[in-house]
């Protein structure tokens, strides 16, 4: 326990092992940040990519629901192809927003029920 030859008190060591800490904190808090910003800089390029997919996905359903008006269009007549078409989806997505709605406020499962 000594530096340079010299022995040290116990009010040195403890403000070197105060000094210790402050320091391995720090280097802690440094590492937590590298990796933040890792992964936002990764997970920005997946968003990206995300947005992109589901833009795509929006296409083909604006696709399919024009397809479905047209064929629909000779039985009942464009207006109503619209009116049938727009409840239709309107209603896909209430069950989609229930059934989403429903995950919210489902409880927290354990970390026992996760790990299985």
């Amino acid at each position: 326990m000594a530096r340079g030859g010299a022995t040290l008190g116990l009010p040195t060591l403890l403000r070197q092992l105060i000094d210790d800490v402050r320091n391995v904190a720090r280097a802690e808090i440094r590492l937590f940040k590298a990796r933040a910003f890792d992964l936002m800089r990764r997970s920005k390029a997946a968003i990206m990519l995300l947005i992109a997919a589901l833009l795509a996905v929006q296409g083909a359903v604006v696709a399919l629901m024009v397809g479905l008006v047209l064929q629909l269009t000779p039985l009942v007549g464009a207006a109503w192809a619209g009116v049938i078409v727009m409840a239709a989806l309107l209603l896909v997505a209430g069950i989609l927003a229930w059934a989403a709605l429903r995950q919210f406020s489902a409880p927290a499962a354990a970390p026992a029920e996760i790990a299985a």
